[in-house]
């Protein structure tokens, strides 16, 4: 028999009000949130499904088509649909692939994507010295940490522009992709 039981301790008077149609009614309505959270899981899968399905129509097959008959417009079925450039890219995760990464933009001039988080930490006596704070810190002695990032968003507009305007940017390093989607609206 197993030590758990041994471990576990309960105020008898909690159960004063527990009856067998009590703990029916609870152990029913526990199994039926349990249903329904199965029922959301499976939805939330097929919702998933449904959405690479998608995907795999406006940035695979309709471009594919699109192209092979010479088209970047149509108009069907009241839609229009047209195609599109999109880029894809992420900042490495690796620390030294990050730091490479920030690197690397600093020395194609983008350095201004950059963003930087500085946090310093001081006691509760030293509120006066924190508000006089930045330029000496180091010297102080005062221990900082670093964040230091480029926004999701801003990073894939970089990419796009500098590929666009053929200017030097290291795709591989940032797991660039750049693709054609097709975007479908709603005609009048």
């Amino acid at each position: 028999m197993s030590d758990v039981w041994k471990e576990i301790t309960a105020d008898a008077s909690a159960f004063d009000g527990l009856t067998k149609e009590a703990g029916t009614e609870l152990s029913g309505l526990i199994r039926t949130v349990n249903g329904i959270n199965k029922e959301i899981s499976g939805f939330e899968s097929h919702l998933s499904e449904l959405k690479k399905s998608r995907d795999r129509y406006l940035f695979d097959l309709i471009p594919s088509q699109m192209r092979e008959i010479g088209l970047d417009k149509v108009e069907v079925d009241g839609n229009k649909i047209s195609l599109s450039t999109f880029v894809s890219g992420t900042m490495p995760k690796d620390p030294l692939q990050k730091a490479a990464a920030l690197q690397h933009l600093s020395d194609i001039g983008c350095s201004d994507f950059i963003k930087n988080d500085v946090v310093i930490r001081f006691g509760v006596t030293q509120h006066n010295i924190a508000k006089s704070l930045q330029a000496d810190l180091d010297e102080q002695g005062y221990q900082t940490t670093s964040k230091t990032w480029v926004e999701p968003s801003t990073l894939r507009k970089l990419i796009h522009e500098r590929v666009e305007n053929s200017q030097k940017i290291d795709l591989e390093m940032f797991n660039a992709y750049l693709g054609t989607k097709a975007k479908i609206t709603k005609g009048s």
